[in-house]
């Protein structure tokens, strides 16, 4: 088991959100290891009477918004070890200052000193450092209070060292649907959602995905044929059987079909054409002519279209999307076009986050009316995992209805 402790005077005064751990103890839970404790303390805590460290958790995890020596000296102290100077440690925080061409401050020496039997976690993206001390079957870990910054620590070094460490041998399966709730999930995996066959099944929500994990000891044979049930059941809505991102999907999917997309961006503002570009350095090679129009005039010269095209709701239409997505079919060389056009004006009448999304190739094409709610950032990304879901479905063929035209 797995206990979180966050070492923050501004997440204990509710100033800043605790996400890192929500997101650690996700990854733990996907990968068989169940949190027994969370919990905030101030960062002039008296350690040693406020974490009992016990046989009910075997990993604890450390998050601290900077050095902390009474924390140190703490663990120091539980295994026996001594506070030193770690020499990779050093480095990095002299490579820190150089890089924003300050001398090193004073109090940046805490960051270096560490228990001698720990292991040095390098953060190339801040000052606040981390590291892994294992002993007497105790993993202890101490991170940067910083999501982004910890996250990769986390992802590329921790995660890995704290798997290989565990003694039970767990299976799991992750599929990840777009465009269902938990409610409807649930009632329509009920079945399996009842097994006594010692196999855990827990969704996560964020935004229109939900992320179902199905899980048990590796030995436990009744485990691919819960999960092969839930993926039949499920398999329109689900766009992939890894714990990857959306954009990773559709990256590999492009590339494995060697296939060429075009985007036209109204609500989306160069969303979808960045958030693919980051995946990798060959993703562009995939990506075709793109634009973003973001207002009438920029539709009528790119798309040689009429004031009279944009005379119904605004031209925010199934038909004026169909249509542009059809022109730029015919000017491109890209094999399948993606589009958007939105709402985010809450003045005209028209539903606020209602989105037309069309994807399409020369034989066919699709328009998707949605309604989002939610900020213009969190619309933003709606209509991006939904674009991107829309054409995963598309490149996968196994859609509800690309055996036909329709608007």
């Amino acid at each position: 088991m797995v206990s979180i402790y966050t070492i923050s005077d501004k997440a204990l005064m509710g100033k800043q959100i605790n996400i890192l751990s929500a997101y650690i103890s996700e990854c733990f839970f996907k990968n068989n290891l169940k949190i027994f404790k969370q919990c905030v303390l101030s960062a002039n805590s008296n350690f040693k009477q406020l974490i009992n460290i016990d046989e009910n958790s075997n990993v604890y995890i450390f998050l601290v918004d900077k050095a902390n020596l009474n924390l140190n000296e703490f663990l120091c102290e539980i295994t026996n070890s001594n506070l030193i100077d770690n020499p990779y440690l050093k480095n990095a925080i002299y490579d820190y200052y150089r890089k924003i061409s300050q001398p090193v401050e004073k109090d940046s020496e805490l960051e270096w000193r560490i228990s001698s039997k720990a292991r040095a976690i390098i953060n190339n993206e801040g000052l606040t450092q981390g590291y892994l001390l294992n002993n007497d079957n105790y993993i202890f870990c101490v991170l940067p209070n910083n999501y982004e910054e910890a996250r990769q620590m986390f992802d590329d070094v921790v995660l890995d060292f704290i798997k290989s460490n565990q003694k039970k041998k767990y299976k799991t399966y992750t599929f990840k649907t777009f465009g269902l709730t938990e409610s409807v999930i649930s009632t329509i995996i009920s079945q399996e959602l009842k097994n006594k066959d010692k196999i855990s099944i827990n969704l996560f929500s964020k935004l229109l995905e939900v992320d179902i994990v199905i899980k048990s000891l590796e030995n436990n044979h009744e485990l691919d044929n819960i999960a092969q049930k839930i993926l039949l059941k499920l398999d329109k809505y689900i766009y992939s059987v890894e714990d990857i991102r959306i954009e990773n999907v559709l990256y590999k999917l492009l590339k494995l079909n060697e296939i060429k997309i075009s985007f036209i961006e109204d609500i989306t503002a160069g969303n979808l054409c960045s958030k693919l570009s980051q995946e990798s350095s060959d993703a562009k090679n995939y990506i075709g002519k793109s634009v973003i129009v973001l207002d009438k005039q920029s539709k009528i010269d790119n798309f040689n279209l009429s004031e009279h095209d944009f005379e119904v709701d605004y031209g925010i239409s199934p038909n004026l999307v169909y249509e542009i997505t059809a022109r730029m079919l015919k000017e491109t060389n890209s094999n399948i076009v993606v589009a958007n056009i939105g709402n985010l004006n809450k003045d005209n009448n028209l539903p606020y986050g209602l989105c037309y999304i069309a994807v399409g190739d020369k034989r066919e094409i699709h328009v998707y009316k949605n309604i989002f709610k939610g900020s213009i950032k969190d619309i933003i990304n709606s209509v991006t995992i939904a674009s991107y879901f829309y054409l995963i479905k598309k490149l996968k063929k196994n859609d509800f209805h690309f055996e036909q035209t329709t608007v």
